[in-house]
């Protein structure tokens, strides 16, 4: 299986599957909220010629509408976005593998420090595991995003960011540095492939 990657919006792994029902949260909730204006704004508009003080009817529109409304709607985003970050900084278990990646102009290392194992633009990692990455660079700042699998994170030349990522399924995507780090950053590429445990496993084995 091979391929450029679906995006975030089909996602393959936990963290990225609570960043996807936030964003379509987020759309339903828009497009409630627009088809409901255009609406409301239809009647006004149908009914403009009436003049004279609002009815308690309409007051109460306003109320609901212009008040009530967009509280229930921020009060909704802002939970959805809590629990999203919940699951996001969860901590890997102890004992999770460990892979250390290092941004280069203009490519990617990947370690793999208990297993003695290192390779440059390709990614391999167990289903079902969380997997704990560390994340820095060599010169300037880039940024490490498969999208299928969660959001990005910054790689930093003074730092180690620590981000955990787990895929539900097998598969394999293309992604590239999503931070513009110079002249040939559109070539900076990382295949991700996510195997069995037992494939894993081979995998390194043949690696060593």
């Amino acid at each position: 299986m091979n391929g450029e990657g679906t995006g975030s919006l089909d996602p393959k792994g936990p963290n990225a599957e609570s960043i996807a029902d936030t964003w379509w949260l987020m759309l339903g909730l828009g497009v409630a909220v627009f088809v409901l204006f255009a609406v409301l704004l239809g009647v006004g508009l149908f009914r403009r010629g009436r003049t004279g003080e609002a009815a308690p009817s309409e007051r109460r529109w306003i109320v609901g509408g212009g008040v009530l409304l967009p509280v229930v709607v921020l009060v909704v985003v802002f939970g959805s976005t809590v629990a999203a970050m919940r699951t996001l900084s969860e901590d890997a278990p102890p004992g999770a593998l460990v892979v250390e990646v290092t941004g280069h102009q203009w490519f990617f290392e990947v370690d793999y420090p208990a297993e003695g194992v290192s390779t440059v633009g390709e990614l391999h990692l167990p289903v079902g595991q969380p997997v704990e990455f560390h994340l820095t660079s060599a010169d300037v700042i880039h940024s490490f995003w498969v999208p299928e699998l969660g959001g990005k994170m910054d790689m930093l030349p003074d730092g180690v960011n620590v981000l955990v990522l787990e895929a539900d399924e097998p598969g394999e995507w293309g992604t590239q540095c999503a931070e513009f780090c110079g002249l040939e950053h559109a070539t900076m590429r990382l295949t991700v492939v996510a195997e069995t445990p037992a494939d894993f496993a081979a995998w390194i084995e043949r690696q060593q």
